[in-house]
C-alpha cells in the first residue's frame, strides 16, 4: 500500500477519534458547572460529525463484513458495552422508575450519570460500527491501522488506567479550565455563570495590593532561585570531596527539607523578633546598638522570609546535586588532573555542563516552590507589615475564602498559570525540540 493510500485511511480516523475525545471534554465542562448553552448541547453536534466520519470511511471502504469479519469479537464487545450503557440510561427515566419503585431510591445517581451513560451508549455503537467497516475494509494487514490500535490493542491495559487518566483530567485539566471559566464571571460567595468580561482581569491589575505581590514574588523568586543553586551547588562540591563525617553533614543539611514550611515559618520568626532573637541576644552581649528586624521592616520583610525559604529547601538541593556530581565518571576527573586543569575550571567547563540534566529538574522543583510559596508568609507575618510581604497565592486565597470574591480569586489565579505558561512553554520547545531533532 502506497504512503499516500494510507495516508487517505488514517486521516479521517484521526478525525473520528479527536471528534469522540472533543465531545467527551464539552460533555465534562457542562458536567462540571459550565452551564453555557454552547457547553450544554455541543457534544451531540460534535458526535454528529463523528458519526458522519463514520458513514465516510464505510463508503469508501465499500463493503460490509459481519460473519467473517476478523474485528467481529471486539466490535461485538463494544456493543455490549453499549448495552449497558443504555440499560443505565433507562434506568433514569422516570416512566421506567415508576415501574420499578426501587429504582427511586437511588434517583440521585441515575440522574448524576444520566448524561455519560447516554453519551457512553452513543460512542460504544460508533465504536463498534467503525471496527466492522475497519474489520471489512482491511481483512489482511502487516500492522494494525490507526483505529485498530486506538480501540483494540492493549484495550485491558488501556481500561485499567482510565480512572487515572480521568482523575488527571478532572484535577488538572477540567478544574482549571473551570477556574479560567469562572474568571470572566461575577462569582461572589458561589460560582455563577454571569458573564462580566475582563472586568475582574481590569480590576486585578489596578490592585495595587496585587502589584506589590508580583513585586515580592519577583524578588523572593531570583534570589531563591540564584541562591539555591548557588549554595546546594557549593554544598555538594564540598561533599564530594570524601570529606569526613560527610553522612553526618548531609543529615545536618538535608533535616529542615524535613519539616513543613509553616514549623519553618514558625522557628524563623522567633530567630528574628526583635524580643527574644538574633537581636536580643546580640545586644545581651553588649551591642546596644544593634538592630535586626528584618521581619518588622516593610523595606526587607520580603528578604527575612527568603532566609527562611533558603534554610529548608537549600539542603534538599545538596542532595539533587551531590547525586548528579556521584553519576561523574572518575576517568573524568584523572582525565582533568593529568591534563592540569584547575578544579574550578574542571566544574565550570566540563562537570556542569554534563549535569544538564540535573540543573533542569532542580530548576523546576525551585520554580515550583516559587510560585506556590504561601505558608512561609502566613507563618512568618500574615501577609505584614501591612501588605508588604504579599504574594500572589495569599492574595487569591484572601480572595477567595476572606473576601468572598471567587471572580477576583479566580482571575488572580488564571494570571498565576499564564505566568508560569509563559516561561514552561518556550523552555520545553527548546528542550524536547532539541532532543527531537537532535
Amino acid at each position: 500500500m502506497c504512503i499516500r493510500d494510507r495516508l487517505t485511511k488514517v486521516q479521517p480516523e484521526r478525525f473520528f477519534i479527536g471528534s469522540v475525545t472533543l465531545a467527551f471534554v464539552s460533555l465534562i465542562l457542562a458536567t462540571v458547572g459550565i452551564k453555557s448553552q454552547l457547553f450544554q448541547n455541543i457534544q451531540y453536534l460534535i458526535l454528529l460529525f463523528a458519526s458522519l466520519s463514520v458513514i465516510w470511511i464505510g463508503f469508501k471502504a465499500g463493503k460490509f463484513i459481519f460473519i467473517t469479519n476478523r474485528l467481529r469479537k471486539q466490535a461485538l464487545g463494544w456493543l455490549i458495552a453499549a448495552t449497558f450503557s443504555a440499560t443505565f440510561w433507562l434506568f433514569a427515566q422516570k416512566d421506567i422508575q415508576s415501574i420499578f419503585p426501587v429504582l427511586k431510591g437511588y434517583r440521585k445517581v441515575w440522574n448524576t450519570f444520566e448524561s455519560f451513560a447516554l453519551f457512553a451508549t452513543v460512542v460504544c455503537i460508533l465504536f463498534a460500527l467503525i471496527l466492522f467497516i475497519v474489520g471489512s475494509r482491511d481483512s489482511k494487514l502487516e500492522r494494525p491501522g490507526f483505529i485498530e490500535r486506538s480501540l483494540v490493542n492493549n484495550l485491558s491495559s488501556k481500561i485499567a488506567a482510565l480512572p487515572m487518566v480521568f482523575t488527571a483530567i478532572g484535577v488538572f485539566v477540567i478544574a482549571t479550565l473551570w477556574t479560567v471559566y469562572h474568571s470572566f464571571t461575577n462569582s461572589r460567595m458561589l460560582p455563577k455563570s454571569e458573564f462580566v468580561g475582563l472586568g475582574q482581569y481590569e480590576r486585578l491589575w489596578s490592585s495595587d495590593r496585587w502589584y506589590l505581590s508580583i513585586e515580592n514574588l519577583a524578588i523572593y523568586g531570583i534570589c531563591s532561585l540564584i541562591f539555591s543553586l548557588f549554595i546546594g551547588f557549593m554544598l555538594a562540591a564540598l561533599l564530594d570531596q570524601k570529606t569526613r563525617f560527610e553522612n553526618t553533614f548531609r543529615t545536618i543539611f538535608l533535616y529542615p527539607f524535613a519539616l513543613s514550611f509553616i514549623v519553618t515559618g514558625l522557628v524563623w520568626q522567633w530567630i528574628l523578633n526583635p524580643d527574644y532573637g538574633v537581636e536580643k541576644i546580640v545586644r545581651s552581649l553588649g551591642f546596644d546598638s544593634f538592630v535586626f528586624n528584618p521581619l518588622y521592616n516593610a523595606d526587607i520583610v520580603i528578604y527575612g522570609i527568603l532566609v527562611a525559604g533558603l534554610w529548608q529547601g537549600t539542603g534538599f538541593i545538596m542532595c539533587l546535586m551531590l547525586a548528579g556530581l556521584r553519576g561523574i565518571d572518575q576517568e573524568i576527573w584523572k582525565a582533568a588532573r593529568i591534563d592540569g586543569i584547575p578544579m574550578w575550571k574542571t566544574y565550570i567547563q566540563i562537570v556542569i555542563p554534563m549535569m544538564r540534566p540535573v540543573f533542569i529538574t532542580t530548576l523546576v522543583i525551585i520554580a515550583a516552590g516559587i510560585i506556590k510559596v504561601y505558608d512561609l508568609v502566613v507563618a512568618q507575618t500574615s501577609g505584614g507589615p501591612g501588605l508588604s510581604s504579599e504574594v500572589p497565592a495569599k492574595y487569591v486565597y484572601d480572595y477567595m475564602f476572606n473576601a468572598q470574591n471567587l471572580g477576583q480569586g479566580f482571575a488572580a489565579s488564571t494570571m498565576m498559570l499564564v505566568s508560569v505558561l509563559i516561561v514552561l512553554i518556550p523552555f520545553a520547545y527548546l528542550e524536547f525540540g532539541r532532543r527531537k531533532h537532535g
